[in-house]
């Protein structure tokens, strides 16, 4: 076989021994240069791909119908010094219906603005009146039916969510509600066996009392939500009122008059208390931006102050006498809700 043959093994032999035994844990230089093309790109630097969150905010809104189950009354007591309780009267078994508009302003800050208006009407129901001895010996009970009432009421509340998650969040906030309600008596039977109290009967086409109360509060209270399985979400919020003023007026219109110991016009009745208020509701998202939903809803509020006699009794010298006043409304409401958003903020 020629030599020229086995050249390029001699050859490269001879290179391996050369070669120092350290050389063999260095790489080998390339061959040929390495096209430009064929290089390692620099590894990307990593916020290029995952930039930081950016502030946005969104906006809720929702159309709501709301029924409700409402009781509202006062206890009238004696001047000061004087025994017991005289008055009672009871608007009980009242039926609401109403409108609403709700709104939430919300940003990814953890700052939320809420609130909603409503207005609606007070039908069904009655009143009891009742009245004790020694003001009314003997004791008096009359029954009365309640409509054309009505109703309207406004709610906004400024928070900050303290927990955020994906797909839940918590807060806290404060707010003011106001709840101006109007109640209509109608007729007067007796039925304790007073027989100087409404004897014979008012008919009933004949509005005997009426009554306007407004409810200005403060709210402090936790509002929170959390996404629920599939398109399900629950959101809810509890409100202690800490203070509670009332504004009313008392009208009892068949002793308005000028004769001695009429009405000169409607009684003023003013106090301060306190109340709570809970609502929840269950939605369901039908596209990114709609959803629908059922929710309930209570309110309690309560103030102690006075009747406000003096001066408002023809030829009588009359001072302020102390009142009790609850009121209380609790029911459903169904509401169809679509959403702005996420915006950025700039």
């Amino acid at each position: 076989m020629p030599v020229r043959n086995h050249l390029p093994r001699f050859v490269a032999i001879a290179w391996l021994i050369a070669t120092p035994a350290a050389a063999a844990d260095q790489p080998m230089p390339p061959l040929w240069p390495t096209p430009l093309a064929t290089k390692a790109a620099p590894l990307p630097d990593i916020d290029y791909f995952a930039p930081p969150p950016f502030a946005a905010w969104q906006a809720d809104f929702a159309a709501r119908y709301w029924f409700a189950s409402a009781k509202t009354g006062k206890s009238l007591f004696g001047t000061p010094g004087a025994d017991g309780m005289v008055s009672r009267l009871t608007y009980s078994d009242l039926l609401t219906n109403s409108g609403e508009v709700y709104g939430r302003l919300a940003g990814t800050n953890g700052w939320f603005l809420k609130g909603y208006l409503g207005i609606g009407t007070v039908s069904n129901g009655h009143l009891q009146d009742e009245d004790f001895p020694p003001a009314a010996t003997p004791y008096s009970s009359t029954t009365s039916d309640q409509h054309n009432g009505y109703l309207d009421y406004a709610s906004v509340d400024v928070g900050y969510n303290f927990v955020r998650g994906g797909d839940f969040n918590l807060g806290a906030f404060v707010g003011y509600h106001y709840f101006n309600e109007v109640v209509n008596a109608f007729g007067c039977m007796q039925t304790a066996g007073n027989p100087n109290i409404c004897q014979p009967a008012v008919p009933t086409t004949v509005e005997t009392i009426s009554q306007n109360n407004k409810w200005q509060s403060l709210r402090v209270g936790l509002d929170g939500s959390v996404m629920l399985a599939g398109r399900f979400k629950l959101t809810a919020d509890a409100a202690w009122l800490p203070y509670v003023r009332l504004d009313g007026a008392d009208s009892h219109l068949l002793r308005i008059g000028n004769a001695l110991g009429d009405f000169t016009g409607p009684i003023p009745e003013t106090g301060t208390g306190m109340g709570y208020q809970f609502e929840a509701l269950l939605s369901y998202q039908l596209t990114p931006n709609a959803d629908i939903g059922v929710g309930g809803r209570y309110w309690h509020m309560q103030a102690n102050g006075n009747s406000h006699f003096e001066g408002m009794v023809v030829g009588e010298n009359t001072v302020a006498q102390p009142v009790a006043w609850k009121t209380d409304i609790y029911g459903v409401f169904v509401q169809a809700g679509y959403k702005f958003g996420p915006y950025p903020l700039n």
